[in-house]
């Protein structure tokens, strides 16, 4: 009897626990008149959660989420020429949102704590990209749309699909880490285990948003998350089926195209969304610069009842380009060449630039550089595809937990041949790289009161490399090597959230513990010495970080403070550890094998902090951002390439050149922002950027301690504007000063002096015509229309370029 009692009473309480689950959030989307909203999008999130718990669109104004767990959320609701607003709701009231015609908008924020927040919440530097915008912009990759961000530079090195990298905040690109819906993408065969080698080719899909945020994150995210860490959102699909198609062409022989579609079912139970994507650019700058990428990205989520949901998702891509040669001063005469360490960067004439890529004499005039060019026969291949799989599970009204799993591949084939100006293999040479990494997550998340939330989790990584190298020659001379290299990370995390004082008062607190281990290598030699044979494995050190930020909001004066600061860390690549190359040797003339990696070498290390102010002003039409900042480097991976710190008689790998943990530096700035929508179907939003970035070691450049590669002053204004109901008019404008970039000068590497770039683009969008499921739109954009001849660290930039393209979409 009190077994049956026992469970009488267990069932008795699973009922209610999910009676009480089981129940609907209604409520109405109105305009400032009242009137109802037809066709707004609205999204729940779970406070303490980072993903979305639903998602719908307005009827008649009307909107229900059904089969809800009973408690508070976070709403997001957007509708076209309306404000975006965010709202705190109860499963037990009816809502009522009444959206503004202008002011800016209040996004939901998802990468600050892991968790929903509203922007105002956010106790960190933050920026939000949405669909909307990257739309109006027209962009088509993750790195441009990154550019009009304060505190980053971005640069791209001979249009697109050519190399990519993003720097924030005067940090090295290996210091930005990228997620996926929260979870890091990082190619673990490349030199530093970053996103960089794929930024060229991680093109929009089916993006919701991009979220930036600046500043520490590796105690939430781990390893790279350091000046600052991008998540792209994919969109969560639901709603009534909506999508559309694109197709667009224009100057460098580009082509585009791009399909997406999304939607829900079972009273949104079932949401899902996919993209589809092929670019292809068939004469790039200089006319045989030919690039391709084809993608797809989908997303999956069903929720089997309140509380439990499974999901899915999968990005992937294939790419190809023809990079060209490096910038170089070979084949300039000793004369155009100062003795300075400092060098202005004056480029060798187009005209003669076409001569020397022919292997005709060149008329030098006064160049000090000869800028890329045309390499026939150097190519590269590459896909990567990173998959997901989530599981939610409520456990209590207040408690959640979630595991997730994603597998993140990548390949990359180099090959380079005879053909083309400058010194060039006998042969065609072949390099692959190919890296896996398997993540497994756990965590939970308890939010015992309205203003303390906690989240707990364990972490495992496994990061897999492969690398072949082969120079293809036949006889004494044949080098081929293969080299396979495994390790394991172990990491528990934690996060503290609270808000006190009316929820005025934010303070979240979170740390890291991770722990590296590295099996022994496999390696496969043959016509060169193995310089890793007897290397002993080796226990990296461990990474511990710690994150504390504090913000307070005025209500009455619209202001809020925020403090951020905290440690941050990225673990070295399997390359820095075991890579090994071909190099040009100058004074052999010939093409040499070399090791580069240091197995025994500890992770990066920084230290960081930054504050600044959000004022609101005339009615939250204005939104005024300033942060100052400083980021301490106290050690990080580089690479000794005159034998300065890798001694070639004492190193115990007879390594003349390779990696090395060296000395750091300090970088500090300010970032400046201001957002206006003084009325309806106006935006303008403008940021200034000032970095003062230096190193404690000159080891790129000797004499010089300037990080190289960063602008100190950057400016940004974007504008969009609505004409009517149909057409809206886009301007982007991107100012940036000179800088410096290392380049190989007589006998040194020297600092080159590039000049700084005005660029402006314009995009056009009008209606065509509109039925009642489907819409036609037409656009134009203007890329540079100032029509700038500049260079990116000596590589030749696209002029002013055109494209025209239609869009169908289904309502």
């Amino acid at each position: 009897m009190g077994q049956i009692r026992i469970c009488s009473i267990a069932v008795m309480g699973l009922l209610t626990v999910t009676m009480h689950a089981q129940v609907a959030i209604r409520g109405t989307v109105q305009d400032p008149q009242g009137k109802p909203v037809d066709g707004a999008t609205l999204v729940l999130y779970r406070p303490g959660s980072a993903a979305t718990a639903a998602q719908t669109q307005s009827v008649n104004g009307e909107f229900v989420f059904p089969d809800t767990r009973a408690g508070e959320y976070l709403l997001e609701v957007t509708a076209e020429g309306f404000r975006r607003a965010s709202v705190a709701v109860r499963s037990e009231t009816a809502t009522k949102v009444k959206l503004e015609l202008a002011g800016v908008d209040q996004h939901v924020f998802v990468t600050a704590e892991g968790a929903a927040q509203t922007i105002d919440q956010v106790s960190k530097a933050a920026n939000v990209i949405d669909a909307a915008e990257l739309g109006q912009r027209n962009e088509y990759s993750l790195a441009e749309a990154l550019r009009d961000t304060p505190g980053v530079s971005m640069r791209n090195l001979g249009g697109p699909g050519q190399a990519t990298s993003v720097r924030m905040r005067g940090l090295r690109a290996d210091a930005t880490a990228v997620l996926i819906d929260g979870m890091r993408f990082r190619d673990s065969a490349s030199i530093s285990g970053d996103a960089a080698a794929f930024l060229s080719t991680f093109n929009v899909i089916a993006f919701d948003r991009v979220e930036v945020l600046r500043g520490s994150g590796s105690s939430l995210y781990g390893t790279n998350a350091v000046g600052g860490t991008v998540n792209v959102v994919s969109d969560a699909g639901g709603g009534a089926l909506h999508g559309g198609l694109q197709t667009e062409g224009g100057s460098l022989g580009l082509l585009r195209g791009r399909g997406t579609l999304a939607g829900g079912v079972k009273d949104n139970r079932l949401t899902y969304s996919a993209g589809l994507l092929h670019l292809n650019v068939m004469s790039g700058v200089d006319g045989d610069d030919r690039a391709r990428s084809t993608g797809a990205q989908t997303f999956l989520r069903y929720s089997a009842r309140p509380g439990t949901s499974f999901g899915g998702r999968v990005f992937f891509s294939d790419d190809f380009v023809q990079p060209n040669l490096s910038p170089t001063t070979s084949g300039l005469p000793a004369t155009n060449l100062p003795a300075s360490t400092i060098v202005p960067a004056i480029p060798l004439a187009p005209d003669q630039v076409l001569r020397s890529a022919a292997g005709l004499s060149i008329v030098p005039g006064n160049a000090t550089f000869i800028p890329n060019r045309n390499d026939p026969d150097n190519r590269r291949a590459s896909r990567f595809w990173s998959g997901a799989l989530t599981f939610r599970q409520a456990l209590h009204p207040t408690a959640e937990w979630a595991a997730s799993f994603q597998r993140v591949h990548t390949n990359r084939i180099g090959e380079n041949g005879p053909a083309g100006p400058g010194f060039q293999p006998l042969v065609s040479n072949f390099s692959q790289f190919v890296g896996d990494i398997d993540t497994v997550d756990t965590k939970l998340q308890w939010r015992p009161r309205q203003w303390y939330a906690f989240t707990g989790g364990y972490e495992f990584e496994r990061e897999g490399y492969f690398n072949l190298d082969d120079n293809r020659v036949t006889g004494p001379s044949a080098v081929r090597t293969r080299t396979k290299a495994e390790q394991r990370s172990n990491a528990l995390y934690f996060a503290n959230q609270l808000t006190l004082a009316q929820q005025r008062l934010q303070i979240s607190v979170s740390g890291r513990a991770q722990k590296f281990s590295l099996d022994k290598p496999d390696f496969q030699y043959t016509g060169v010495v193995n310089n890793y044979a007897q290397a002993q494995t080796v226990t990296p050190p461990r990474a511990l970080t710690g994150d504390v930020a504090v913000s307070y909001f005025v209500p009455r004066t619209g202001t809020k403070l925020r403090a951020h600061g905290g440690n941050s860390y990225r673990a070295p690549g399997l390359y820095e550890r075991y890579g090994t190359g071909f190099f040009y040797n100058s004074f052999l003339n010939s093409v040499a094998f070399s090791p580069y990696g240091d197995p025994r070498l500890a992770p990066d290390r920084y230290n960081s902090i930054d504050g600044g102010v959000d004022q609101y002003l005339f009615g939250d039409r204005v939104r005024v951002s300033g942060t100052w900042f400083y980021t301490r480097t106290v050690q990080t991976t580089q690479f000794d390439s005159a034998a300065n710190s890798v001694r070639p008689g004492l190193d115990p790998f007879g390594r003349t050149s390779g990696y090395y943990n060296g000395a750091g530096g300090s970088a500090r700035g300010t970032e400046l922002t201001v957002e206006m929508r003084p009325v309806r179907g106006t935006l303008v939003r403008s940021s200034y950027s000032y970095v003062n970035a230096d190193t404690s070691q000159d080891s790129t450049v000797r004499g010089v301690w300037s990080a190289l590669g960063i602008p100190a002053h950057s400016f940004q204004v974007f504008v969009n504007r609505q004409f009517g109901r149909k057409t809206d008019v886009t301007m982007d404008l991107f100012h940036s000063s000179k800088y410096l970039g290392p380049l190989f000068a007589g006998t040194r590497t020297r600092a080159y002096e590039f000049g700084g770039v005005t660029k402006i683009d314009a995009v056009v969008n009008r209606e065509l015509w509109s039925g009642e499921k489907y819409k036609l739109k037409g656009y134009a954009k203007i890329d540079n229309m100032l029509h700038q001849r500049y260079f990116e660290n000596g590589f030749l930039a696209p002029r002013a370029t055109f494209l025209t393209g239609v869009q169908v979409l289904l309502q």
